[in-house]
């Protein structure tokens, strides 16, 4: 005989609270007080009080026109602050976009909610023949799916449908919806790949999922023509930011500030300041690197040209020299970034704690 959770996991009158607003907030219509009773299996004195309660607080609404029950504003409102604080869902728009444009299937982002699964976002296919998923779909996390060696779960969501699924981090999944004719056996590997390719998988198709990134993947990442972000303090005590073209040798970021430039006068001050890079598609890779920025004594302006002639090589396909000529005759700052903190990421798992960037050289000699 199973055994029953005990009142302190389990309050019941909180337990009815959830299946209440759960049941309105899934439902695509406001519901009375009586087909409400029925669908959560309380009784009405009992779930009018609970009501009662949940609209004094703005959780739930009650029409004027005929005292059917709906979400209130402030259950919106704390909807759309958990969505925030749900970092896969910053990311989901874009993936999902991808995936429905290349499949024309439906795709769902499952977040781990106790021990199953809660549908948090859906992105409806463009198939004449798709799936359309009802709101406040849960699920429990292990009847439904079996993980094969390439990293992808699927499984029966119901009659006719099949799903496929790829971790975006240790709480989350992406995953395609549709007809099982379409998405099972080998009909279903072009969805599969799209599934991985999205989700990180590597040439191979071998799952790479979230975690830090390698020596040598940071610096073939950090080679690319990508657009650094420097954030530092300004006079009036506010945070500002910068876009700029950074070259990385493997241990420290150049950066060459263009004449009058209002942020080389802010870090001459205050040299404390951060560096970001990222890319917006996946795997999803980022680069955060905090520390003093410093100007390098640079007499001759070797550094200088040799750095100069790297990011325009780099970024503008230009001929070098002909840059350095149109700016012979401007000042020569050089300012370099040797990170005393760098965290280097891929996927969407947040890292608990920075790496050092002594730690990061020791893994690369």
């Amino acid at each position: 005989m199973a055994q029953q959770p005990s009142y302190r996991e389990r309050v019941p009158a909180v337990a009815r609270a959830v299946r209440a607003l759960e049941h309105l907030a899934s439902s695509q219509q406001p519901l009375s007080l009586s087909a409400l009773s029925k669908a959560i299996e309380v009784g009405p004195s009992s779930l009018l009080a609970i009501l009662t309660t949940l609209r004094n607080m703005g959780l739930v609404s009650r029409s004027p026109r005929d005292g059917h029950y709906l979400p209130g504003p402030r259950l919106v409102a704390l909807g759309t602050a958990a969505a925030q604080r749900l970092e896969p869902l910053h990311a989901f728009d874009l993936l999902a976009s991808e995936l429905v444009e290349l499949l024309g299937e439906t795709v769902l982002l499952w977040i781990q909610q106790g021990d199953g699964l809660a549908m948090a976002a859906v992105r409806e296919g463009t198939q004449p023949l798709r799936y359309v998923p009802t709101l406040g779909l849960r699920l429990p996390a292990t009847d439904w799916a079996s993980s094969s060696s390439d990293g992808i779960a699927e499984g029966q969501l119901e009659p006719g449908v099949w799903l496929l699924a790829a971790p975006l981090d240790e709480h989350a999944l992406l995953a395609i919806v549709g007809p099982d004719v379409r998405l099972t056996g080998p009909a279903g590997e072009p969805a599969r790949a799209a599934l991985r390719s999205v989700t990180g998988g590597d040439a191979n198709g071998a799952w790479a999922g979230a975690g830090p990134i390698e020596p040598r993947e940071l610096d073939a990442f950090l080679t690319q023509a990508l657009v650094a972000s420097l954030s530092y303090l300004s006079d009036d005590g506010y945070p500002a930011s910068v876009p700029l073209w950074y070259d990385w040798d493997g241990r420290a970021f150049w950066l060459v500030p263009s004449p009058a430039a209002e942020w080389a006068e802010h870090v001459r001050r205050n040299p404390r300041v951060s560096l970001s890079v990222s890319e917006s598609t996946p795997p999803l890779r980022r680069v955060l690197a905090r520390g003093p920025i410093l100007a390098v004594d640079d007499p001759d302006a070797s550094q200088w040209r040799s750095v100069e002639g790297r990011l325009a090589a780099r970024y503008a396909r230009l001929d070098p020299s002909r840059l350095l000529e149109g700016r012979s005759g401007q000042a020569r700052t050089l300012l370099r970034l040797a990170p005393e903190q760098l965290i280097a990421w891929r996927g969407l798992l947040r890292p608990q704690q920075p790496a050092s960037i002594s730690a990061r050289t020791e893994q690369s000699a």
